[in-house]
């Protein structure tokens, strides 16, 4: 043989499965300006990507920026589902009126209408001689210059009409609002009448559009749709429960919110739910829309979840969502009534800034329907997630090409072969890596009850056992103050 000094790489020893791979998805309507049939998945990069290739405007662009209002550095992936183009697009009216005896009134004094439309503010500057009509065509012209908001104006007489951009229910109950800051009033003698935003027709159906087969091969962690329709809801979850099975391993979760909304409107919606699959925000009565409070909370968990998925997803700003009326928020009752119902809570500052409070999955009761809380909290959920991933991912890097031995088997140096003792010690390895992680606790207790045996049925496998005991999350102090 030709005389050589050969080296070569093996990895066995420094094993570690490293930072989980980590993909988000939204997915939602674009214009059909921009689409007029289902797309395929497209990494988003930019604001002004999801603008040019979903139109300004539409329930996907809109989305995609809420999300990345919480985070830049989140790998994200859109899927547009086009207008079922049978379905009517959601409508409501402005009707203004100015007060006097004259036939045609006119304003006293100029000032500004302060509009708000699914949470983004547009000011409309009208001024002293104004009649009502004048007034309408300016508030048309102000809204149909905002690009970025989900809706078109036209006016007719002292009648605006708003019309969603997008077909379907996702323009119901859009929120058309004036005045909605403190000290905020309109212009002397003005008056408004509002006729929500309502009679949109069905939104598409995910299971048309074949959701499913266009995600195949892909895992996505965190996925955000734009619907709040049941069936839609129950096709994504179905997607889901394919993919958190032992065999295809790719446990994600899914996000969704309401337009608008009273308390009782998410308790009945989380409450027909039950899955540790399905998180619904829940922000009663916030301007900003369903679909956006969805993005914008899954957004701001993303990254804190990626970097430790057990640490509590509680006090962090989401930006992006504009808090209730000060009236309209929930005291202590109610929000302990949404978290009950499984609403994952986000709540307002005295500021008007939004913040997460506690984040729970709908999942209530197990499958003989007796009360269970064991993947109530989104952090449990995600850490099991992790941990698998890592167990897994450590054994294949590991051992890639191990042969399998009971213990006590005799067998050559340079010879790598599992054996349940063998199992036993990586597994216990592991766990005081995940200890000191803070993922979980009481690294004794689990070497004492951890079981590693070869399956008596397959002499191929071998069986782990792995009693963990997760972290939890400190969300509540309960202290007594006593005195003398």
């Amino acid at each position: 043989m030709y005389p050589i000094f050969a080296t070569e790489f093996g990895g066995s020893m420094s094993a570690k499965s490293g930072a989980m791979p980590w993909k988000n998805l939204i997915v939602g309507q674009p214009l059909r300006s921009k689409m007029s049939e289902n797309g395929s998945l497209t990494l988003i990069t930019s604001d002004e990507q999801a603008d040019a290739l979903f139109g300004s405007g539409s329930q996907l662009a809109l989305m995609c920026k809420a999300f990345r209002k919480n985070t830049k550095s989140s790998e994200l992936w859109a899927l547009p589902v086009a207008d079922d183009s049978t379905a009517d697009a959601a409508e409501g009216s402005l009707t203004f009126e100015i007060e006097g005896a004259e036939e045609t009134p006119k304003l006293a004094a100029g000032g500004t209408v302060r509009l708000m439309i699914s949470g983004q503010t547009c000011p409309v500057n009208v001024s002293a001689g104004d009649s009502a009509a004048n007034v309408a065509t300016k508030v048309a012209a102000a809204i149909n210059a905002k690009i970025n908001l989900p809706v078109t104006a036209t006016a007719d007489a002292a009648v605006v009409t708003l019309t969603a951009k997008n077909l379907g229910a996702c323009g119901n109950g859009l929120d058309i609002r004036w005045n909605h800051n403190q000290g905020e009033v309109l212009p002397s003698g003005l008056g408004i009448t509002l006729a929500a935003m309502a009679n949109g027709g069905a939104d598409p159906l995910y299971e048309d559009a074949r959701v499913k087969e266009t995600c195949s091969g892909n895992w996505f962690n965190m996925v955000v749709i734009g619907s709040a329709d049941t069936d839609n809801v129950n096709y994504i979850k179905e997607m889901l429960d394919e993919r958190w099975t032992a065999i295809v391993q790719q446990t994600g979760v899914m996000c969704f919110s309401l337009n608008g909304g009273a308390e009782t409107d998410y308790t009945d919606k989380a409450n027909a739910l039950n899955s540790q699959e399905i998180v619904l925000a829940a922000l009663p009565k916030s301007p900003t829309s369903g679909a956006e409070k969805a993005s914008a909370l899954f957004g701001c968990v993303a990254p804190k979840a990626l970097n430790d998925p057990a640490k509590p997803l509680h006090n962090y700003d989401v930006a992006g969502v504009v808090a209730p009326r000060r009236d309209d928020r929930e005291d202590y009752y109610g929000n302990n009534r949404l978290l009950k119902s499984g609403c994952a809570l986000m709540v307002a500052a005295e500021d008007g800034s939004v913040f997460t409070s506690r984040i729970v999955t709908t999942y209530k009761r197990n499958a003989q329907g007796v009360q269970d809380k064991s993947f109530l909290q989104l952090e449990t959920v995600l850490t099991l997630s992790y941990l698998r991933w890592d167990w897994n991912n450590y054994l294949a890097l590991k051992y890639p090409q191990a042969k399998l031995a009971p213990d006590g088997s005799k067998f050559g140096k340079g010879q790598q072969v599992m054996t349940p003792s063998l199992g036993k010690a990586e597994l216990i390895k592991c766990y005081k890596v995940w200890e000191e992680k803070g993922l979980v606790y009481d690294s004794a207790g689990f070497a004492a009850n951890v079981v590693v045996e070869l399956d008596p049925e397959d002499e191929y496998a071998m069986n782990f056992l792995i009693p963990a005991h997760l972290i939890k999350q400190f969300f509540i102090s309960k202290s007594k103050i006593v005195h003398d």
